[in-house]
């Protein structure tokens, strides 16, 4: 295969500069993640609300507002996941996050499907992704493709039932909540989210 060509099937800086292999077979079995960070705001996002007409949308919010980052992959099919709130989301916080999934799974090979942002495709996480080549392979989407990633879903169902229009006492609550929400979130709400059909699982 030529480089032009190899380019065209995996058109992702990051990928040809590690040199990935355009087919990767893995010896261990194998799972496949999509991963994102979603923003944890104490300040309630504003969205579709049910109100009175005429009557002005009214929420509580802190009188300074603070914000944390959840880091998330979820797996394709089954819906397990890992989630875990940083104060930041810089490569430091992204290789943390796949460090700890690759702990979660330490006799499986994982394909991690992953967005273009900055912080996911720097060079400065080429050192690990280079001395985990052998037990993790990156998967590029497209730019400005969000509806391919499935863990976007979650996000957006998140803030519908979680974070939006609604003001939590303090900004721990709010992230135990998060928290807790997912881990209780029913499996066949997370295969209609994913796209699965409980038959298949």
């Amino acid at each position: 295969m030529t480089s032009a060509a190899r380019e065209l099937i995996v058109p992702d800086k990051q990928l040809i500069r590690l040199d990935y292999p355009a087919i990767v077979v893995p010896q261990r079995r194998g799972r496949l993640f999509f991963f994102d960070e979603a923003n944890l705001s104490w300040c309630p996002e504003t969205g579709r609300v049910y109100r009175t007409v005429g009557q002005p949308y009214k929420a509580d919010s802190p009188g300074k507002n603070k914000t944390e980052y959840i880091l998330g992959s979820v797996e394709y099919p089954t819906g397990n996941g890992l989630y875990e709130i940083y104060p930041h989301k810089t490569n430091a916080e992204v290789k943390a996050h796949w460090q700890h999934l690759l702990d979660e799974y330490p006799d499986d090979f994982l394909f991690v499907v992953r967005d273009n942002a900055s912080q996911h495709v720097t060079p400065r996480l080429d050192e690990f992704l280079i001395a985990n080549r052998n037990r993790l392979c990156l998967v590029p989407l497209p730019t400005h493709s969000p509806h391919l990633n499935l863990i976007e879903h979650l996000w957006h169902y998140m803030r519908d039932k979680v974070t939006r229009s609604h003001f939590y006492g303090t900004f721990e609550v709010l992230c135990e909540t998060v928290v807790a929400w997912l881990t209780d979130l029913p499996f066949e709400r997370f295969c209609s989210l994913l796209g699965v059909t409980i038959d298949f699982v």
